[in-house]
């Protein structure tokens, strides 16, 4: 027979209530020490802009030629810079030597080339091709992550090349995404397009997605690097004029849109606008000239619906007043992209719409008659212009005057073929734009001389 000793279960009953209580009050406080430790809230950080730093090395990427002109045309803007940049053809590299003011020219076969520049080279670094048969021209493109380009085609009689260009050792993928005039277009093989390492890719969209009518191309690079151009082609077929010509690209698609450069000569002009949103689009267009900007009478809205593209083939009143213009005003309800094809005189070109710009901009182009066209300040202001030949000899350099509500014209000589455009106290947008066997419209572009550092902050666990 078991005994409980006097006292005994007493006893636990306390040690175990006292043990129970000690737990309960010790353990929420360790654990809200330990959670303090762990990790203490930070306030939120505002968000603020990346800061600007030297630029050390830049590259552009060259697309491939055209027939019979496998030269590229280069130079850097920065002033009283003379040095060595590389310039690669796929695998195999060289180096050529670039001094301000003078444009050198490179063989580089028949395929793409990505030049490239470091410390005084990289800021200002610019390069062009341009075409023999008839006069055509594109500035090389730093790589983008988002570019478009509206009114390209994939018929027998209007048609469109995509190329790709990766400059880095690393594999680069595009999507790419094709709007018609039906809405978006179903193309499996524009979807995840890849770029092995230092090569290119051309699509032809004639072979890829077959069809009629204008379409707009939106090109987005997933992953890696790529630099995007279009080389565009109009076909009158049979006994008919055939040209071709490279077509600029568009940052981003916009509620006012200016097409500078409107081509001379007696022939078909066709404003195409495309519209990627979810709503529909209104759409309005005067005619920009040296003394106003104005609305040819008669002259509707151009409704264009959601993720689709809208042709109109100008006429009238309206072919009248842009066949001695400077070039179109569009503006919009909501983003569009907006291209002006000509095909005059059997050459084909376009007015793409350009970028504003506040600080210099240069490019090269070829010989010709030539004129700088302006438009869209904001304010009074004025521009430099300043043209050199390709043996870096000063031809011209002028001042004009910048007026909100009008165009600006500044005339070069033939034989300027690198042409720097300063405006002052004002943004403004323009093109040069080159005559004689055909026409050539180069928009003008700020270009890139910093680099950009994002702010970062530490993140939570």
């Amino acid at each position: 027979m078991s005994h409980t000793a006097p006292g005994s279960r007493s006893s636990r009953r306390t040690s175990a209530i006292n043990t129970m209580t000690v737990l309960a009050v010790a353990l929420p406080v360790l654990t809200g020490g330990a959670l303090l430790l762990v990790h203490q809230e930070q306030p939120a950080q505002p968000g603020q802009a990346p800061t600007r730093t030297a630029l050390t090395s830049a590259s552009i990427i060259c697309p491939s030629p055209l027939p019979g002109a496998t030269a590229a045309l280069l130079t850097t803007a920065q002033e009283k810079v003379s040095g060595r940049v590389s310039v690669a053809s796929g695998e195999d590299a060289r180096v050529t030597r670039l001094t301000s003011g003078e444009v050198t020219s490179v063989d580089g076969g028949d395929g793409p080339l990505t030049v490239t520049g470091k410390d005084g080279l990289a800021p200002g670094l610019v390069g062009a091709r341009t075409g023999t048969r008839r006069l055509a021209a594109v500035s090389c493109p730093a790589t983008s992550p988002d570019r478009w380009f509206t009114a390209v085609g994939a018929g027998a009689r209007h048609s469109s090349v995509l190329e790709l260009v990766n400059p880095d050792a690393g594999q680069a993928v595009a999507d790419v995404t094709l709007y018609a005039s039906t809405g978006p277009v179903d193309a499996p093989r524009l979807r995840g397009v890849s770029v092995p390492g230092r090569s290119s890719v051309r699509l032809d969209l004639a072979q890829v997605v077959p069809r009629r009518g204008e379409l707009a191309l939106h090109v987005v690079t997933s992953r890696g690097r790529l630099a995007s151009t279009v080389l565009d082609s109009y076909d009158e077929l049979g006994a008919g004029p055939s040209s071709e010509d490279w077509l600029a690209s568009q940052p981003a698609p916009a509620t006012r849109n200016l097409l500078m450069g409107s081509a001379a000569g007696e022939g078909k002009r066709t404003l195409v606008l495309a519209n990627p949103g979810v709503d529909e689009v209104r759409a309005s267009v005067k005619v920009i000239t040296e003394q106003s900007v104005f609305a040819p009478a008669g002259v509707e809205e151009i409704r264009v619906a959601p993720g689709s593209v809208r042709r109109l083939v100008l006429s009238g009143s309206l072919l009248e007043a842009v066949s001695g213009a400077l070039g179109l005003e569009v503006t919009s309800t909501g983003p569009v992209g907006a291209t002006l094809r000509s095909f005059t005189d059997g050459d084909l070109s376009h007015a793409v719409s350009g970028t504003p710009f506040s600080a210099d901009a240069s490019v090269i182009v070829p010989e010709g008659r030539k004129q700088v066209v302006l438009a869209g300040a904001q304010s009074v202001g004025a521009v430099t212009v300043v043209g050199w030949s390709a043996s870096g000899r000063q031809l011209v350099s002028t001042r004009a005057e910048l007026r909100p509500g009008r165009g600006t014209v500044v005339r070069l000589p033939d034989r300027a073929v690198l042409v720097r455009v300063v405006p002052d106290g004002t943004p403004v947008t323009g093109a040069v734009v080159v005559s004689g066997n055909g026409t050539a419209v180069v928009p003008l572009r700020e270009l890139v001389r910093n680099g950009l550092i994002p702010e970062m902050h530490p993140g939570l666990p």
